[in-house]
């Protein structure tokens, strides 16, 4: 599905157009104007937020981390009915940029005087409130290049001339996350806008003179970029038994718990690789490890659809969106939720470097929390755009 720029009311053609009263509508029309994704999304996130929330009371033993979390679960619905049904998108793209800003000088405020924790300075305290900048730059990131093309529009495919400035509000984020350091997060936020890239038409000439450069100076950062614990995370990947008692540790007792669980798992509060103290960060990095082993290949697996269903009914939105924006902000956020879950589980199963990115709406961290509920609000309420719920009830007749 590729997203032709050359018109911002022509870029995405909505399945569903608002017809004059007394015309005859198709299957497909009728059907995109049922709330239909907006149920599935709540179901979706309530089951995610429900196992989420038990899945770490196992993992913590029900102590103040899981108090915190149900705590931070509240700020997060909230917010999450704000963008679903009070915002609206074109709120969004026009703030876009401004909230970009916020987003960093958060990150520059951290860099000065953030909290250290965990060996690294990516908290922020201002009066009660407590989190991480670096988890509100998924979302600002998204809607950044979504407005970026959503405003630059030209006839022809792009080349690589014609992205600079996206290409330098990125680099400007991931230049303030790095640092912390973080540099799963400041990837992750390339990895967003490649993926509502690769939905706009790109010279593929452009595309191979970009392979080549990040192929050149991949050992360039290894050698002066990258501090000690990171290359010895990926060299722990390799072969775990470079680092028997570290990071190849970790991921060993991750691969015992997950495969201990078998077919149905342990049962709720029985997994012995967590309660036995065998798993490593049970509550953040590897608390996948926590519900393999507890609920088993099926648990995991219906797990995975989940996420799955997530992503496609983003991209099923952003099909039906009306406008460019709409369109790239709802595959942005399906990347970040779905692409996120993809790498925590291929982390725990040594099928990816460890990294620390969250499992959305399962690891402890009340900014990851808030965040994936906004994200689905989001998603929400350009569902809600596509099918007129923000328009004048009053109106009976629309125009194309």
């Amino acid at each position: 599905m590729a997203i032709d720029s050359r018109a911002e009311v022509d870029a995405i053609k909505p399945v569903s157009r608002p017809m004059e009263v007394g015309s005859s509508r198709n299957d497909d029309e009728i059907f995109a104007r049922r709330p239909i994704y907006t149920i599935s999304l709540l179901v979706l996130m309530g089951f995610l937020l429900l196992s989420g929330a038990l899945n770490l009371y196992s993992a913590s033993g029900g102590d103040a981390m899981f108090f915190s979390h149900m705590k931070q679960m509240s700020v997060g619905i909230g917010l999450f009915i704000v963008l679903a049904f009070v915002i609206q998108p074109k709120h969004l793209r026009t703030a876009a940029y401004w909230f970009y800003a916020l987003v960093c000088l958060g990150l520059v405020a951290v860099l000065v005087g953030g909290h250290i924790g965990w060996g690294a300075r990516r908290w922020i305290t201002l009066g009660p409130i407590n989190g991480q900048p670096s988890e509100l730059a998924k979302i600002a990131i998204a809607l950044v290049a979504a407005r970026f093309f959503a405003e630059m529009q030209q006839m022809t495919a792009y080349r690589l001339r014609d992205l600079w400035l996206l290409a330098l509000l990125v680099a400007v984020m991931f230049a303030l996350i790095f640092p912390q350091p973080d540099l799963g997060t400041a990837s992750f936020l390339v990895l967003i806008v490649c993926t509502q890239i690769c939905f706009m038409p790109i010279e593929w000439r452009s595309i191979a003179m970009l392979g080549s450069g990040i192929a050149i100076t991949l050992p360039i950062g290894w050698h002066f970029f990258l501090l000690s614990y990171q290359k010895t995370r990926i060299l722990s990947f390799l072969d775990p038994s470079y680092e028997p008692q570290g990071k190849g540790y970790n991921v060993q007792q991750s691969l015992v718990a997950v495969g201990s669980g078998g077919m149905y798992g342990k049962g709720f509060m029985h997994g012995t690789q967590t309660h036995l103290k065998f798993l490593p960060m049970s509550h953040s990095d590897f608390i996948f490890s926590v519900f393999a082993e507890e609920h088993g290949f099926l648990g995991g697996s219906l797990l995975l659809l989940s996420f799955a269903a997530l992503a496609s009914i983003a991209l099923l939105i952003g099909r039906q969106s009306k406008n460019t924006f709409s369109a790239l902000v709802a595959i942005g956020l399906g990347a970040f939720l779905f692409i996120e879950f993809a790498i925590n589980v291929a982390m725990v199963l040594r099928m990816f470097p460890v990294k620390g990115l969250p499992l959305p709406f399962f690891s402890a961290g009340g900014s990851n929390l808030i965040v994936s509920c906004a994200a689905i609000g989001i998603l929400i309420s350009i569902d809600r755009d596509n099918r007129g719920k923000f328009r004048n009830r009053h109106r009976h007749v629309y125009r194309n």
